[in-house]
């Protein structure tokens, strides 16, 4: 295996030079210039030349030749050709969203394009962030994305952020940049990239894919002239961030691939229109679209107008820098494990002593192990012996149900999830209703089945 990984990442560092060498070679090229003409075709330079051929208002021949396609398209033609070409647009994310929306801008010769992202690539990105490769593994996401990007298009400018986004380079990084592309996947992201937005007064092209579900609109749109009306920002729709416990995310509640791919190329289409010089009315501004990937259905709806009083983008706003949107949202602003600490040491357990105890325990019925994570998610692996109390199910029946069985176990009853964190959460229900007598035998387990499978049983699968 050690030959095989050596070998996998001698070819990922020789592709990268290759990347380099064909970006040095095109611009040698671009340099000597495109009218070298073949001896044998007996037609020098300087007749070539006379001929005085045009090639659209400023677009060379070989842009004419790639673009053709969308070129011929009255809502783009030359004009709108060469805005793309000139453009810049920076993608948050190389995500779900991010890396079909990415694939397109490139695609249609968008100047440059920005991306940024912190993490690397993990084996279950791949059935949705197509622009990675299994041979990509663990690898920074960005250069993942910008390398598959300079390989689609070698004519435009890929600049890879290894970065997470905050509130110290937002602004800074943004700045260089027409159009802001949210393929993020957290709620405090989103409320600093709309004040980004609004402080450097570039649109913001937002979207988002869960489970079935996407959703995509425009934020902190201005217009082309003193007639075209602005649009609301993220915080005239949603003045006050949701609670943490009712944020979902593609990693805890699972998303169906094709549905961020269908939002991050529409959020493309939208960063195009705008480039291209699109009237308002032409532009999700004030409206999102909303896609049901269960009934394949698209509908519109109207946002709430801009907010004449809003602190970020009114006239007289009170936010004018960018804050702590962590601490604003009470949430974290990436997809990292959480490690929750709200139990006592005495009420939690590791997956040693677990497994120390399950071996011990000659009746299983003994040791109640109770999984709170979903039914598909306990259908997909568990713990033998493990029984499913979801933990979104647990009200009034199924927690009674959940306390009539912990209070008929004689020995220890030990609650389990995947990262160890919803499982402290329901610990905690239990243990603030049930009788003093039962306490001491609840536990959590420290760490999951993400714990678990690393010490415990290495074939147990990590999702």
């Amino acid at each position: 295996m050690d030959i095989v990984c050596k070998l996998e990442k001698e070819i990922l560092e020789i592709r990268k030079k290759l990347v380099c060498k064909e970006q040095e070679l095109l611009e040698v090229k671009e340099k000597m210039g495109t009218a070298q003409i073949n001896s044998k075709n007996g037609c020098d330079l300087d007749k070539r030349n006379s001929l005085k051929v045009q090639f659209g208002d400023s677009i060379p021949k070989w842009a004419i030749e790639r673009y053709s396609r969308q070129i011929l398209l009255p809502d783009i033609g030359v004009r709108g050709q060469e805005n793309l070409m000139r453009g810049k647009v920076l993608i948050v994310g190389a995500g779900g969203l991010g890396c079909p929306a990415a694939v397109y801008l490139a695609g249609a010769g968008v100047g440059e394009i920005g991306i940024v992202d912190y993490d690397t690539v993990d084996i279950t990105n791949i059935h949705r962030q197509f622009l990675h490769t299994e041979k990509e593994a663990n690898t920074s996401k960005a250069e993942s994305a910008a390398n598959s990007l300079r390989s689609i298009n070698s004519r435009i400018k890929v600049t890879a952020y290894k970065i997470q986004l905050d509130s110290s380079n937002a602004l800074e990084i943004a700045s260089n940049y027409d159009a802001i592309l949210d393929c993020s996947d957290n709620v405090p992201t989103r409320y600093m990239l709309s004040d980004v937005a609004v402080i450097a007064k570039i649109p913001l092209i937002s979207g988002s894919a869960l489970k079935m579900e996407g959703q995509l609109t425009i934020y902190g749109y201005r217009g082309q002239g003193p007639d075209d009306e602005p649009g609301p920002c993220y915080r005239c729709v949603f003045p006050r961030p949701p609670p943490p416990e009712a944020v979902g995310s593609c990693s805890a509640n699972g998303v169906a691939g094709p549905v961020p791919g269908a939002i991050g190329a529409l959020q493309a289409l939208e960063a195009i229109k705008l480039l291209v010089g699109h009237a308002r009315d032409k532009l999700l501004v004030g409206r999102m679209l909303i896609f049901d990937g269960e009934d394949m259905s698209f509908r519109t709806v109207k946002l709430r107008p801009r907010n004449v009083q809003c602190p970020s983008c009114s006239e007289n706003p009170t936010i004018t820098k960018l804050v702590d949107y962590e601490i604003f949202c009470s949430a974290q602003a990436n997809d990292k494990d959480l490690n929750l600490d709200i139990l006592p040491p005495e009420n939690r357990i590791t997956v040693t002593e677990l497994a120390g105890k399950l071996t011990g325990d000659v009746s299983e019925k003994r040791h109640l192990l109770v999984d709170v994570r979903s039914a598909p998610e306990f259908n997909m692996c568990k713990i033998d012996g493990a029984v499913n109390y979801p933990i979104d199910d647990l009200r009034k029946d199924k927690m009674d149900a959940l306390l009539t069985e912990i209070r008929k176990c004689t020995s220890q009853v030990t609650f389990i999830c995947r990262r160890g964190n919803d499982s402290q959460i329901a610990a905690k229900r239990v243990l603030d209703v049930i009788e003093d007598k039962h306490k001491n035998k609840i536990k959590d387990l420290t760490g999951g089945l993400h714990a678990w499978s690393k010490y415990i049983d290495h074939d147990f699968p990590v999702y």
